[in-house]
């Protein structure tokens, strides 16, 4: 203990004395600690720590799986995941042997009012069956879980948030048993969750959880249609059970499912069986894996860079070292103390990178994606910080091994001598320096390419024709729950507010849609078409849409064939009639004329939906992202099929954030009850579905610059050696006779060649590690020849003017002075 406080204090000495290099070393150092610190924030609050339940590992996501009969109209070839119908949970929920329990939620919105007549407000609030809570492992810390008694019709109950509780009612202790409305519809609170409990697991979390009554209610109820899939199904694991033997045993239930109900159970033969966490993550796990993937290479870098500061100082200290082994100092001694150093920058840097990330992670959640779950957990905690001091002391090992490893075996006699004599003694580390710039330059160059293969890909994705034109369009949605008006009454209202908000200066067009592209909204509904027998189950699907008369030239969606919906067909009476998009056309009627042809879809009024005639076939709209392949989709006048309140789009001039008080106030003139909300532009929805791939470019790129300047640091530090240690030889071969351009050309030719044989390296790393990169990009392939060449040609540029600047001060060597000094 007493020779390292000895090493310790001797290095903090040896440090001092050389702060400019101190600085730089720790500066670099805590850059590369910060960059690789905040990304394991992200990675370890999203992906790697579990859920907040007890027992978290067992809880499991189940969907049911869904055979499609063409990718045209799937998110995957086979099968896609869906929805399940309350029936099919009830089967599952009894005939499983392999989850102690079961429950069912399905999120939405929900107007909320303290009482009657004030003004309400829309909150996100879930449905949810008995039992969930205790699936969970979390029970209420007021009152009770949700009963079977909570699933039957004319029951409405409620559990409360402990944070909404807390914000609306003043954390009343008595709230248990007293009612609130809902949807216009009186509810009891049957009790409260304790603070931090949240699910489904969201950056916008539920504000309360209702019972499951008013789905059993009506002449149809929901509850009772096997063919109705809208729930989400969570379920705790039996101790002992694996998840692949519970996927063998729900896919057992399917099948007999199928069987037992062809008509609506046909294409629903397996089950998904994932954990809770992985079903949540899925989408950013592969993101988030090349970030940290990035950053890595990123310290990788930075290692290799203080490594070659530290052979050149170790170099120019290896008088000090020839001097200490002569009079007694060994290896053990000479590399412990170096090492000593080493860490001591490291973990300088180290605590220096951590107070960065500090800071950083104030700011960061600004800049996320608002889709990237766990956002709001992502914090410098505990494990944050023993993942920073681990790094440093990685990376100082990594970095100070070998100059210490090569300053130990110096020849005392021989390195004294070359010191007597100004010799070479410093070419072995050269050799050394040269590895580390060839590493540097191959690292550098896989970051290069995989920033540029995602920059190409977003520069694809924004250039993409969403099918209309967004520009100066603003979208709102009003929450009108049936109990407060009628599905028929809701139709009323929307026609009076689309021509009150018409009438409004500087509105061009004003429409509506349930539900309106790139608003989070998708309805597939199962059709068939006249003349073609299916048998039942198996009727093939497409995207709807319940449109205004005016939605197609409100937002310039182009007519392609036949015409649009006329006045007379917006009514619940009016010819049944329906137009499709060429994706659709294309599908169903390939080489024929789809116009006059007659289809039925599952979705109208009453319980024999009529046959529809195709009047006009339109462009392909991107419904839910601008990178999505193009998918069938029909549209039927919303009065034909009112099923929900439709969603509000303006055609506007000028700022779009100044209609938003003008039509507050014109709903409030109507009813000033009803809540209006989620108001954005469709450049907003653009810019918020490409978010994501926003982000990780952004990043991605941000640590391929930075790599690419250290990498061109290094080699200028390792050329910039080279001259100061061949000075000598330098002025002997121009005082023999060589012109300076041969001097200037062989500097810069061994600097080429160390960043050749990175670039060699470099490229048949990235023809390897890119290709997992392929379910991130959009119209470019992982082994794109362009950002090949690019990156490759952008870092040689950069390589050939940090070689510059040393080899043109070799080629102004003077001859005599130099001579004169060896």
């Amino acid at each position: 203990m007493q020779a390292v406080l000895y090493d310790l204090r001797f290095a903090l000495r040896q440090l001092r004395r050389s702060s400019g290099f101190a600085t730089i070393v720790i500066a670099t150092i805590a850059l590369g600690i910060a960059a690789t610190t905040t990304i394991f924030s992200l990675v370890d609050a999203v992906l790697l720590r579990p859920l907040p339940f007890p027992e978290a590992d067992k809880l499991i996501s189940l969907q049911t799986l869904e055979r499609v009969d063409s990718p045209d109209n799937s998110r995957g070839a086979g099968v896609v995941p869906n929805d399940t119908s309350y029936p099919n949970f009830y089967d599952w929920r009894s005939l499983n042997k392999s989850f102690s329990s079961m429950a069912a939620y399905q999120t939405g919105g929900l107007v909320f009012a303290a009482r009657s007549g004030v003004s309400a407000q829309r909150i996100n609030g879930a449905e949810a069956s008995a039992g969930f809570f205790a699936t969970l492992g979390v029970l209420p810390q007021l009152g009770r879980d949700f009963q079977p008694a909570d699933e039957q019709a004319g029951t409405r109950t409620v559990v409360l948030s402990y944070d909404f509780w807390r914000t609306n009612f003043s954390a009343d202790p008595s709230i248990v048993g007293r009612t609130i409305l809902l949807n216009d519809a009186q509810c009891t609170v049957i009790g409260v969750m304790p603070a931090g409990f949240s699910f489904p697991v969201s950056n916008n979390p539920a504000a309360l959880w209702l019972n499951t009554g008013r789905d059993a209610e009506g002449s149809n109820p929901s509850m009772q249609q096997r063919g109705y899939n809208q729930l989400s199904i969570v379920g705790r694991l039996r101790p002992g059970i694996t998840a692949s033997q519970a996927k063998a045993d729900m896919d057992t239930i399917a099948q007999q499912l199928a069987a037992r109900y062809p008509d609506n159970n046909a294409k629903e033969t397996s089950v998904s069986v994932v954990p809770q966490l992985q079903d949540l993550v899925g989408n950013v796990q592969t993101p988030l894996r090349i970030l940290f993937s990035a950053v890595a290479c990123l310290l990788l870098i930075v290692c290799a860079n203080v490594a070659g500061l530290l052979l050149t100082r170790t170099s120019l200290r290896r008088n000090e070292f020839a001097i200490r082994s002569a009079i007694g100092a060994s290896r053990v001694t000479i590399l412990r103390q170096l090492m000593m150093e080493s860490l001591t920058l490291a973990l300088a840097g180290g605590f220096i990178g951590l107070a960065i990330t500090s800071v950083v992670l104030r700011f960061l959640p600004a800049f996320l994606p608002a889709n990237l779950p766990r956002a709001s957990e992502i914090s410098a905690n505990s494990e944050v910080f023993l993942f920073a001091i681990g790094v440093s002391l990685l990376t100082g090992t990594l970095f100070g091994v070998l100059p210490a490893w090569q300053a130990s075996r110096q020849d005392p006699a021989q390195s004294l001598g070359d010191v007597a004599r100004g010799g070479f003694a410093g070419r072995r580390h050269f050799r050394l320096q040269s590895v580390l710039v060839v590493t540097q330059t191959a690292v550098g160059l896989v970051l290069l390419i995989a920033a540029g293969l995602l920059i190409r890909s977003f520069d694809r994705t924004l250039r993409i024709d969403p099918g209309f034109d967004p520009d100066q369009m603003l979208s709102f949605r009003i929450s009108i729950p049936t109990r407060h008006m009628s599905l028929e009454k809701q139709g009323q209202f929307i026609h009076e507010l689309l021509a009150r908000l018409q009438s409004l200066q500087g509105v061009k067009a004003a429409t509506a849609a349930f539900p309106l592209p790139l608003t989070q909204g998708d309805i597939n509904i199962s059709f068939t078409i006249a003349g073609r027998p299916t048998p039942a189950g198996e009727e093939p699907s497409a995207r709807v849409s319940l449109v205004e008369l005016n939605y197609f030239q409100a937002l310039r969606i182009p007519l392609k064939q036949g015409r649009f919906f006329l006045e007379s067909e917006n009514n619940a009476n009016g010819r049944p009639v329906v137009i499709v998009n060429e994706a659709f056309a294309r599908r169903f009627f390939p080489g024929a004329n789809p116009i006059g042809q007659h289809m039925t879809s599952g979705l109208g009024i009453g319980d024999t939906p009529p046959a529809r005639e195709i009047v006009g076939v339109v462009g392909n709209v991107k419904r839910a992202s601008p990178t999505e392949a193009d998918r069938p989709e029909y549209y039927i006048p919303f009065e034909q099929a009112p099923v929900a309140t439709p969603n509000i789009a303006l055609r506007i001039s000028g700022d779009p954030s100044r209609y938003y008080n003008l039509v507050r106030a014109e709903v409030a003139r109507m009813d000033r009850t009803l809540p209006v909300y989620r108001f954005q532009s469709y450049r907003e929805d653009l810019a918020r579905t490409t978010a994501q791939q926003r982000f990780q470019t952004t990043l991605l790129t941000a640590f391929a610059f930075i790599a690419l300047a250290l990498t061109g640091l290094g080699l200028y530090a390792a050329l910039s050696y080279m001259v100061a240690l061949r000075t000598p030889e330098l002025g002997l071969r121009m005082a023999l006779g060589a012109p300076r351009a041969s001097i200037l050309s062989l500097m810069l030719s061994r600097g080429l060649t160390m960043v050749s044989l990175g670039l060699g390296a470099g490229l048949f790393t990235a023809t390897a590690l890119t290709k997992t990169m392929a379910g991130l990009l959009y119209g470019v392939k992982p082994l794109d020849p362009l950002t090949f060449l690019g990156m490759s040609l952008l870092l040689i540029a950069v390589s050939s003017m940090a070689s510059l600047i040393p080899a043109l001060r070799a080629a102004t060597v003077d001859p005599a002075r130099t001579l004169r000094n060896s």
